[in-house]
């Protein structure tokens, strides 16, 4: 999937690509070596998100390749670009490697959302993201399943779209550095793209009604629908957000009763009137729910809030309920990313839950921290058994597990 999305950013005219992938890096190196772009591996979302956005800034047509998970990583950045805009364009592919979507992002961001599920809906999402991004100058989102999309028919790149331009950084401190004069001014802007992006997404022709009965099922994917009755009429809706309004409202207004199938209520929050419209909420199987599930006597808490977020969760759960086993569970790459703070924090309050990383290659430099933090207890183990012999502890334990839990 790797270089299949390389050479669709090439063909784009993609000029400034950054990552948090080394897959990704790879196939830049063996699809991109005779175009004009330029490639990076940030050592998280956040940078990435950053670096592309000042090319785009710069009038730069640029995209940065994420995970749907480490986007929410980067909402600083997520989260101002919208006032700010881009004088250029700017495409953020998010890859659905986990349950984890990026559907709500769009309504909470402002920034517009498209959702694809095949091959042929990427290539359209991009070109159409890209377009939307320089007319209405403002970044866009386009979600990839990696299920519907495969390497084995990439071709070579059939070159670069458009002329190379010169970078330039037109001075505006209005915007660039918004006090809160300014940002209402941006508001103000921002809410006319909306409705504007709004209109154009009216006429998307990745947005397919699919006509039978009476009762209609609005999604943003087909797959979602296999369990669902086969004579209901079907409202697709590839564009998250902004909604198409008049699109959604003449589906609804056709039928006697509206379901919408969805992970998360993004369609559902913004269809105005929702007098026939029910929830047809779809479990991924992304787990019991925070501080139900348990391992070896533990009592396990996840990065359910963002990177190490487990860490600050165990610590004050913890507190509240010393009698109780609980133990943190997170990434390497999550650890370095925001959990080393939290973890001296909750050494500095005196926390005696244990933490359990999966590891992969950095174990070796996570030992070295914890011998900096005066923490002793560290072990590697190999069996998930070996969790239980650390019940009861009265002091800091920090197990290194090279596999998934």
């Amino acid at each position: 999937m790797h270089e299949h999305i390389v050479r669709l950013l090439i063909e784009m005219g993609v000029r400034q690509l950054y990552t948090t992938g080394r897959a990704t890096f790879k196939a830049v190196g063996r699809l991109a070596a005779s175009y004009p772009l330029h490639c990076d591996v940030s050592t998280n979302e956040k940078i990435a998100y950053e670096l592309a956005l000042a090319g785009a800034y710069a009038g730069k047509r640029t995209a940065c390749i994420v995970s749907t998970e480490g986007l929410y990583d980067a909402l600083d950045p997520v989260m101002s670009s919208a006032y700010t805009g881009v004088a250029g364009s700017f495409v953020v592919l998010a890859v659905e490697e986990t349950a984890e979507e990026i559907t709500p992002l769009g309504f909470f961001s402002k920034l517009p959302v498209i959702v694809t599920e095949t091959d042929e809906e990427l290539e359209k999402a991009v070109a159409y993201a890209f377009s939307v991004s320089e007319e209405y100058k403002i970044p866009v989102i386009v979600q990839a399943f990696p299920g519907g999309y495969g390497d084995s028919a990439v071709t070579a790149p059939r070159g670069p779209a458009g002329e190379l331009k010169d970078a330039f950084l037109k001075k505006e401190p209005g915007r660039w550095a918004a006090t809160p004069k300014f940002r209402y001014q941006l508001h103000g802007e921002l809410n006319d793209k909306i409705r504007r992006i709004r209109d154009a997404f009216e006429t998307y022709e990745g947005n397919i009604v699919l006509p039978k009965g009476t009762t209609g099922l609005i999604t943003d994917r087909f797959s979602r629908l296999e369990f669902y009755d086969e004579d209901a009429s079907i409202l697709r809706l590839a564009t998250v957000f902004p909604l198409p309004e008049k699109l959604v409202q003449r589906f609804i207004d056709a039928m006697d009763e509206v379901l919408v199938v969805e992970n998360y209520p993004a369609i559902e929050l913004q269809i105005p009137d929702r007098a026939k419209v029910g929830s047809g909420f779809v479990d991924r199987g992304a787990g019991r729910p925070q501080f139900e599930e348990k391992i070896q006597g533990f009592t396990v808490i996840r990065d359910r809030l963002g990177p190490a977020s487990s860490i600050n969760m165990a610590h004050g759960i913890k507190k509240l309920h010393p009698d109780r086993n609980i133990m943190a569970v997170t990434f390497e790459d999550h650890f370095f990313h925001s959990g080393m703070p939290a973890y001296v924090n909750s050494l500095y309050n005196d926390s005696a839950s244990v933490l359990l990383i999966m590891v992969n290659e950095r174990d070796n430099e996570l030992k070295r921290a914890f011998e900096s933090y005066g923490v002793e207890n560290v072990f590697d183990i190999n069996e998930i058994t070996e969790i239980a012999q650390f019940k009861d502890t009265k002091g800091p334990v920090v197990l290194l597990y090279r596999g998934m839990i």
